[in-house]
């Protein structure tokens, strides 16, 4: 028989914010917290915002170098990011801009795949440690 929980909290036993689940296989377990996406973007070639999860602005510093300013800081800058750009006719290359890395903005860099700085819309998700 299936059950429905509907919670507004979900609250650990031992850590307020650490829920452990059993992962694949029912041999191991998972930190819910660590396993959720802590920001996105949906983003466009000039850095405005389409839609967003904790992330309040843009900036567009020139041919495919961008910023996202995040709502609630990463702890460190070692967090996790990955993303796509796109157009009607090519993709390109999204990687961290290390000039810019730091815990309170998505740093984001565009290039073709002749590694030329290209602006672009952007859909970046980054996981970490919220500060």
């Amino acid at each position: 028989m299936a059950s429905i929980l509907k919670v507004d909290t979900l609250t650990g036993v031992t850590t307020a914010g650490s829920i452990s689940v059993t992962g694949e296989g029912n041999s191991t377990t998972t930190n819910l917290q660590q396993g959720l996406a802590k920001a996105w973007v949906n983003g466009t070639a000039t850095a405005s915002l389409n839609t967003s999860l904790n992330c309040s602005s843009g900036t567009d510093h020139g041919a495919g170098d961008y910023s996202v300013t995040l709502t609630n800081a990463f702890s460190v800058v070692q967090y996790a990011m990955a993303g796509l750009a796109r157009t009607n006719t090519a993709g390109y290359i999204v990687t961290r801009n290390p000039a810019r890395d730091e815990t309170t903005t998505l740093a984001i860099e565009i290039d073709t795949d002749a590694s030329t700085q290209s602006d672009s819309a952007f859909e970046i998700i980054a996981h970490g440690d919220l500060a």
